[in-house]
């Protein structure tokens, strides 16, 4: 057997020795920064969660019912959608409807199409809205009227009044009602202020730059040392 000098063997258990170290202090430093990346996003987010946006859009539509009283009796069945900012300050809603009302008593059917608002957190909503009525016996009425409302809960107390023009003889109509509205939401969508959206994309494109970052870094740490190793190889 060939005998290996004692500077040779000292040379390779030197060299093997700082390559262990170098790649433990690598890994090492690899975690660190992954740790510390990690702890980063935990302090965006406590940043974020402690300074809230100022602004929070709501859309949403559902379904409505209701009871409306005065001259005669007749129900309420439709669909509404709501435009909402919610906000600390000067927050509104926007609404707008459409519904069938049935008066079962004289056998008046009508259909209504409307808009209100609403601003401020307790505060009566003012809207309008157009009309149409029919007896199923070639009478028909239409047009237009302002409503005044209360809402709260899904509850909207309406108090309205129909300026109707078209046959006279169709009387039994609600010139003048009340009706109590309840809403069923269906669906629901949140959206921040433009300010905070591009923040949070701005956010994400950063990390994933970073993340490329980290990969690059640990794919040519594994091409190094797999040159190291080939290299021991080849002599």
């Amino acid at each position: 057997m060939p005998i290996v000098p004692i500077s040779m063997k000292v040379i390779l258990c030197l060299s093997i020795l700082l390559i262990s170290i170098s790649s433990n202090a690598q890994l090492a430093f690899t975690s660190n920064s992954q740790n510390s990346n990690s702890l980063q996003e935990l302090q965006d987010d406590k940043i974020y969660m402690a300074s809230p946006p100022k602004k929070l859009f709501q859309r949403n539509h559902g379904v409505i019912i209701g009871l409306q009283k005065g001259r005669s009796t007749a129900i309420e069945l439709g669909g509404e959608a709501h435009w909402r900012k919610m906000a600390l300050a000067k927050p509104h809603i926007i609404g707008a409807s459409g519904n069938m009302e049935y008066n079962f008593g004289d056998n008046v059917i009508g259909y209504k199409a409307g808009m209100w608002m609403k601003r401020g957190r307790i505060n009566l909503t003012y809207g309008g809205n157009v009309t149409y009525f029919n007896d199923f016996k070639g009478l028909q009425k239409y047009g237009a009227g302002p409503a005044v409302g209360f809402r709260l809960l899904g509850f909207h107390l309406i108090n309205g009044v129909n300026i109707l023009g078209g046959d006279k003889e169709l009387s039994k109509i609600n010139t003048v009602y009340i009706n109590l509205r309840y809403y069923f939401p269906v669906q629901n969508k949140f959206t921040w202020d433009r300010k905070t959206l591009k923040k949070r994309e701005a956010r994400k494109k950063e990390r994933a730059k970073e993340k490329e970052s980290r990969e690059n870094e640990k794919e040519s740490l594994g091409d190094t040392f797999k040159k190291l190793f080939s290299g021991k190889k080849d002599e």
